[in-house]
């Protein structure tokens, strides 16, 4: 599809200190065949006037104002009004280079995939960038291969939790009758893991996928993001999903092992919205830490939400006594009523294990790579088990 027009969809809530960024990043893209479309989710800061002022100057821009109601819910409303042959996804704090959507449409949308993956992207950090890409095949997918080849690598099960498809939809570009099609089934009470939830509703429907390497995108980490903001209602908002996850893949007559995969993402989604939950069922170790057994000293390394909910937890357990809580990125920070400590706080702790509370298998790697030069002996290393996930059931009501 030579000179495909690509809507890019930018959901927008309460950043004006990121959206001017964004929004430069898009209106500068060398390829020019696109439309913007900027959706203001009820900000009640300057985000929409921003977005406003931008919409008069490039006739490219469109600009939805709509009452508050969430990250479907705008996403879903910017790409019911997309009019491009493609739609990409942008969020309103992240950028993108000049070139981005250049290679997509030259490699990606001219091949007439119905799905697209854009693999390789930057995490940026307060004063550093962190560049992650998986070793994905690159290449055209094309029917039975999909579901085969393509959804398992969402997630694997014989590790925990290594990701070789990036399950976030500004990955991906859809065309766009797919894309739309599939948003009518989304609800917008689900506030974690809608991106999953997409993917999930697409791939069976996709006679052909095309994975390729472009990374041109910048995700920029905030501790005030949605992904780190958890409640109640994100838990049920989960159960909607992996019931209509569920739905699609009974309709399509997916396999026992495909279920498997969603069992493992199900507990991604679960862990990061509220761990405690797993740890009600009696246990002789620390889920899913299999050889950390009840009375053993436990020192945590990751400050990020699973981190924290793990803390939580062992300081009111009488069955672990907590060591340390560690975090290169983090030291010196207080969180939960507890003092982070950087590497050498850890190295100068008492501990019988050092649990690593990070669920991307990939940064785990990094992580027991680290602990490793640093002295501590392997045996004391203790990361997420993939055994222990698949031979329990998940909580009921899941």
């Amino acid at each position: 599809m030579e000179n495909s027009r690509i809507s890019i969809v930018v959901p927008v809530y309460n950043i004006e200190r990121y959206i001017e960024r964004c929004i430069e990043s898009l209106i500068n893209q060398t390829y020019r065949n696109i439309e913007i479309i900027l959706v203001d989710d009820g900000s009640s800061d300057a985000s929409g006037g921003i977005c406003d002022r931008y919409a008069g100057r490039d006739s490219r821009i469109r600009v939805i104002h709509k009452e508050n109601g969430g990250l479907v819910s705008a996403r879903t409303a910017g790409a019911m009004q997309a009019s491009g042959d493609y739609v990409c996804s942008v969020d309103g704090d992240d950028w993108i280079e000049p070139d981005r959507m250049r290679n997509f449409a030259e490699r990606g949308a001219r091949t007439g995939a119905d799905m697209v993956y854009m693999e390789g992207y930057y995490k940026e950090y307060e004063g550093r960038s962190s560049f992650i890409q998986s070793d994905i095949p690159e290449g055209l997918y094309e029917g039975a291969e999909v579901m085969e080849k393509l959804f398992p690598l969402l997630i694997r099960t014989d590790c925990c939790f290594r990701r070789p498809l990036r399950g976030t939809l500004w990955c991906w570009g859809f065309k766009r009758e797919l894309f739309q099609r599939m948003r009518a089934k989304m609800d917008d009470r689900i506030s974690m893991g809608e991106d999953h939830a997409h993917l999930i509703l697409c791939m069976p429907k996709a006679k052909t996928v095309f994975l390729m390497k472009e990374a041109g995108y910048h995700y920029v980490m905030r501790e005030d993001s949605i992904t780190h903001t958890l409640n109640r209602a994100s838990l049920e908002g989960l159960k909607i999903w992996f019931r209509i996850a569920k739905e699609q893949m009974a309709a399509h007559g997916c396999s026992r092992e495909l279920y498997l995969h969603m069992v493992f993402l199900e507990i991604w989604y679960i862990m990061n919205c509220d761990y405690s939950i797993l740890l009600e069922r009696p246990r002789e170790f620390l889920y899913p830490y299999p050889q950390v057994k009840k009375g053993s000293r436990v020192a945590v390394y990751g400050a990020g939400t699973v981190g924290v909910q793990i803390i939580r937890m062992l300081a009111q357990s009488e069955e672990y006594e907590l060591a340390c809580w560690a975090d290169s990125y983090s030291g010196g920070r207080m969180l939960e009523g507890h003092m982070v400590q950087g590497m050498q706080g850890l190295l100068e702790a008492e501990f019988d294990y050092v649990a690593i509370a990070v669920l991307d298998r990939d940064i785990v790697d990094e992580i027991r790579k680290s602990l490793l030069e640093c002295g501590i002996p392997e045996e004391k290393i203790a990361a997420m088990d993939a055994g222990a996930i698949s031979g329990e059931d998940l909580p009921e009501g899941f």
